[in-house]
């Protein structure tokens, strides 16, 4: 008879195998990627060659600088993502607090129809906007795109708020009221410290978004406005010339870089801030 004990190891080892699986195929695409940014299109057949970089070359990223202008389009990501995430937490912020002082079937009401703006695919969402934008004068301009980028994020940030704010205690409030608290005084000094971690995990959250968003920027942004997932395109090529795989792959590093060394060095916010609204505290 097998004991109990070699039985949970033998599952713990099945676990592990297949953990070590899904690792391996998880972080194959990124790692390839980065392989075919570092080799010449010409062994883009062979995934080994890739790999073991048979034509090792640093070109690429010299022509996604050089031809690809980054610069201009790493300046207007930045720009737009990151006024997307400095309104989109001074307007959702006091937003979601107002909501959990809201009691009854208003706050459901009010709360389920901000969420269901959530619900709307973007790509239906997109030709209106365009139409809009041009009778406004703002089709084309990283104004209008941050409009764009705010219809997705107020939704979505104020229904995170509300959870995060739910989990504040209400004795802690009480007692910041017997102190003498004013109500923006409670809000700032007692309620907002409690879920400083969500809003700040929150914030990196929108930033990523609005950096890797790319759909309206297809459809919204001109030429002065358009953003790095934008700017990528530039290098697929026509029918004649063909897609330059070396320096998209080249180009799409550079992207995405920004945004997992900032999400690494947040890390500890993301975890903390993402588990903060799980438990009523």
């Amino acid at each position: 008879m097998i004991s109990a004990r070699m039985k949970k190891r033998g599952t713990s080892w099945v676990v592990h195998i297949l953990l070590a699986i899904w690792l391996v195929i998880s972080l194959l695409p990124p790692v390839m990627l980065l392989a075919a940014s570092l080799n010449s299109t010409a062994l883009f057949r062979s995934p080994m060659d890739l790999l073991l970089l048979r034509d090792f070359t640093l070109d690429n990223f010299t022509q996604a600088f050089s031809r690809g202008d980054f610069w201009f389009f790493f300046t207007n990501s930045l720009i737009i993502s990151t006024s997307a995430v400095v309104i989109t937490l001074v307007v959702c912020v006091p937003l979601a607090y107002g909501l959990t002082k809201i009691s009854g079937r208003a706050r459901a009401a009010v709360s389920y129809g901000v969420l269901a703006m959530r619900f709307i695919p973007y790509v239906v969402l997109a030709l209106p906007m365009f139409l809009i934008f041009v009778n406004l004068g703002l089709s084309g301009s990283r104004f209008g795109l941050l409009l764009a980028h705010l219809s997705i994020h107020i939704p979505f940030a104020t229904w995170m708020l509300v959870g995060f704010f739910d989990t504040v205690p209400h004795e802690l409030e009480e007692a910041g009221i017997v102190d003498g608290c004013s109500p923006w005084n409670l809000f700032w000094n007692v309620t907002l410290p409690v879920v400083r971690s969500g809003v700040i995990a929150l914030a990196i959250l929108v930033f990523i978004i609005s950096w890797n968003e790319y759909l309206f920027a297809l459809f919204l942004a001109g030429s002065n406005a358009q953003p790095l997932t934008v700017g990528i395109t530039r290098f697929l090529g026509g029918a004649e010339a063909g897609a330059e795989y070396g320096v998209i792959a080249a180009y799409a590093v550079l992207v995405i870089a920004p945004v997992i060394a900032f999400a690494l060095t947040a890390n500890r916010f993301i975890v903390s801030g993402m588990t903060a609204g799980a438990v009523k505290g």
